[in-house]
């Protein structure tokens, strides 16, 4: 049984309210849980003076300060990234340390500066900074790189790994909305963009239609999107394995010939969707035909036809013929 065990027992027994057997018997708890309590008052004084005494010692330790930029013009965009926030180690008394630790306090920089020396701005900072001892700023050094700002519309690209359960297809493509984004930066910068990508995400086994949230890639270099996200929706159906008999048609040929073909007609295989099936039965899918400038072309006597899907009412598929 550890510490923490033996403290709630010891607890849940003072404060029973049954009765105990014998007078000698409720002596003795009595003792035990007198001790349970002495320890357990000791035990926090000790803690607590071990944290008070420890406080007053001087520790090491990094925080990650936010950077805020300020003063950047309406017609003027960041070539580079400015970062969120640097890293600042620093040396002092363990209250102040806390203090510091729980809110750090912003470094804000000022865009019309080319360049400026985080190092030595945040250690003349008052406040939080002025009785702690700055050793170290990653970066020391941070460049402020402006250029006129521009607006371009970029089509959005999705990279989506998309798995179906087997027996099931997509009806229709995927749609997502919106399918472009504006982006707002640097004219140079977007010179070089000529699309967006969502992150990447995997959805495997699907079944059944669905529509969620994709998040578009971060920007980077200084970039604003219009949009930071985009919704993704598919319609999936079970699709099932249906088959035709379709004869074989001569296309373009000329007035006064003739062509016969042995067989004269294919059996076509294709997949259906399941709630389409009775549907697609009273109808012929597909067509079959040889065009006649094929038919010329060839000097063997045997030609494989070309099958082109009849009817955009139904999600057909061809698998074989």
């Amino acid at each position: 049984m550890n510490f923490w065990d033996f403290i709630t027992n010891r607890f849940k027994a003072f404060f029973s309210s049954s009765e105990a057997e014998g007078g000698e018997s409720d002596e003795n708890n009595f003792f035990a849980r007198e001790k349970v309590i002495v320890f357990s008052i000791a035990f926090v004084l000790a803690l607590s003076l071990w944290f008070v005494v420890n406080m007053n010692r001087e520790f090491n330790i990094t925080v990650q300060v936010p950077v805020e930029l300020t003063n950047l013009p309406d017609n003027l965009a960041l070539r580079s990234d400015v970062p969120e926030d640097v890293a600042v180690n620093v040396t002092g008394e363990g209250w102040n340390l806390i203090s510091l630790y729980s809110n750090p306090p912003k470094v804000s920089v000022d865009a019309e500066s080319r360049q400026i020396n985080l190092f030595e701005q945040i250690r003349n900072m008052s406040g939080s900074f002025s009785e702690l001892n700055v050793t170290q700023v990653d970066p020391i050094m941070l460049t402020i790189e402006t250029e006129e700002k521009a607006t371009k519309k970029v089509p959005i690209v999705t990279q989506i790994d998309l798995n179906l359960k087997n027996r099931y297809g997509l009806i229709g493509e995927p749609e997502i909305s919106p399918d472009s984004v504006t982006l707002t930066g640097a004219e140079s910068r977007l010179q070089e963009l000529s699309q967006w990508e969502t992150e990447e995400v995997s959805l495997d086994d699907v079944s059944s239609s669905m529509e969620r949230v994709i998040n578009l890639r971060e920007s980077t270099g200084g970039v604003i999107l219009s949009t930071n996200e985009v919704n993704y929706q598919i319609n999936v159906a079970e699709f099932t394995e249906a088959e035709v008999r379709v004869p074989v048609r001569t296309r373009n040929l000329p007035s006064g010939e003739s062509v016969s073909f042995n067989p004269s007609s294919i059996t076509i295989r294709y997949d259906v969707p399941i709630n389409q099936y009775s549907d697609v039965q009273s109808i012929r899918p597909f067509a079959v035909y040889v065009d006649y400038a094929d038919l010329q072309a060839d000097d063997t006597g045997y030609i494989t036809p070309r099958v082109e899907k009849n009817t955009d009412d139904f999600d057909v598929r061809l698998r074989s013929f």
